[in-house]
């Protein structure tokens, strides 16, 4: 009886202890279960908020772009995370001779083209004083003066109220000036373009120069042989405006005259003349185009004395005997080249025509079908203009 009450007691302890552990081990895998949920919850977060983060690019000297993920820290996720390695591989920045040298001349066509709008700026504003000039000269700055007492008498007499400013409102925008302006090849030459536009309609003043001009020339009668043109020497004064010059002048040429002449008897005479001619010429001149090399046209009025002197020895006086005077107005015209070397100085050659308007003759001139004072004639000379 005791026996099988002991086998009862040992099969009941046996069965006890198997439900023990059973239970313990289904309370292990339940734990282990769990675990492994939470595990796998964890890591699903991670990967959502791995996607959901932003990037960060960084771009390494070698020109490669390294895209490196920023983790943001969540209340979700746990207080450990595991962040995956990055490696940023990048070598060393070298610039060649050629990126400098590029680099330099695009820095010097920056000045250059800075350089050439401000000149453009500046000749801009010259002709906007000019012009202003030219429009209104001294009634521009009397109504400037006109307008500006009564402001002042206005100020003296009430004082002046000033108004509060206002507090700026939050809609009121700023204003954004760029001072950095970047200047490309295309605005330059449309700047360069508009500017020669502007100077081509512009009004250009007149300007007036005083010159001061010296000639070297030799004279001929074309109807005459027997007249031989020796030499000729003058100088003149006159006032230049742009292309138009009026000039005053003084021209004493001399000549030879194989000629005759008439006695007290009326007897004609052989002899050798020597004519001298002083002329005082007012002339005005036009020079068609500019230049350096510049035709001029024009035409003259001159005043011409001559004086005949005797230059051998016969037999009713000696050399240097003075047979006669005469007095002419002569008209003429004016054809020539000017040269421009620069502003102040100039050079060229002019032919003058002349014929007779009307004459006077006082003693004894040369004898002939024609008076020498009423021939045509022509002066073909050099000269050399200074301005002052």
């Amino acid at each position: 009886m005791k026996l099988s009450l002991t086998i009862a007691a040992a099969i009941l302890v046996n069965l006890m202890f198997a439900e023990a552990v059973k239970a313990q081990s289904a309370a292990a895998n339940e734990l282990n279960a769990e675990v492994d949920s939470e595990i796998e919850q964890m890591y699903s977060q991670q990967n959502t908020s791995n996607q959901n983060a932003p990037k960060a690019e960084a771009k390494a000297a070698n020109g490669s772009v390294v895209t490196q993920t920023v983790y943001v820290p969540q209340q979700q996720q746990p207080s450990v995370q595991k962040q995956p390695e990055t490696t940023v591989e990048s070598s060393p920045l070298s610039n060649s001779r050629a990126d400098g040298i590029r680099r330099g001349r695009q820095e010097e066509e920056l000045r250059t083209e800075s350089k050439i709008v401000e000149k453009l700026e500046q000749s801009r504003l010259e002709d906007e004083k000019k012009r202003a000039a030219i429009l209104f000269g001294d009634k521009f700055d009397t109504l400037q003066n006109q307008q500006t007492q009564p402001m002042q008498v206005q100020q003296v007499q009430q004082p002046v109220q000033v108004a509060p400013v206002a507090a700026p409102s939050s809609q009121v925008q700023p204003i954004v000036i760029n001072q950095n302006e970047t200047l490309t090849r295309d605005a330059v030459r449309e700047e360069v373009r508009a500017a020669l536009t502007e100077d081509n309609n512009a009004i250009v003043p007149v300007v007036e120069q005083k010159y001061f001009t010296a000639t070297a020339a030799i004279g001929q009668y074309p109807d005459i042989d027997s007249i031989k043109g020796n030499y000729a020497l003058g100088a003149g004064f006159g006032t230049r405006f742009d292309y138009f010059l009026v000039e005053g002048a003084f021209l004493y040429s001399n000549y030879t005259m194989d000629a005759k002449y008439v006695d007290s008897f009326n007897q004609i005479k052989a002899a050798n003349f020597d004519m001298n001619q002083y002329q005082g010429i007012l002339s005005t001149k036009y020079q068609l185009i500019g230049g350096f090399v510049r035709p001029v046209i024009g035409g003259l009025i001159s005043y011409s004395y001559r004086q005949y002197v005797a230059n051998n020895n016969t037999a009713y006086g000696t050399a240097g005997t003075e047979f006669g005077t005469s007095h002419a107005i002569d008209l003429g015209l004016i054809a020539g080249i000017d040269l421009e070397f620069n502003a102040r100085t100039s050079a060229g050659f002019d032919l003058k025509y002349m014929y007779n308007m009307s004459s006077k003759i006082s003693g004894q001139t040369a004898a002939g079908s024609t008076p020498v004072e009423q021939l045509q004639y022509f002066t073909t000379g050099l000269f050399a203009r200074v301005n002052f």
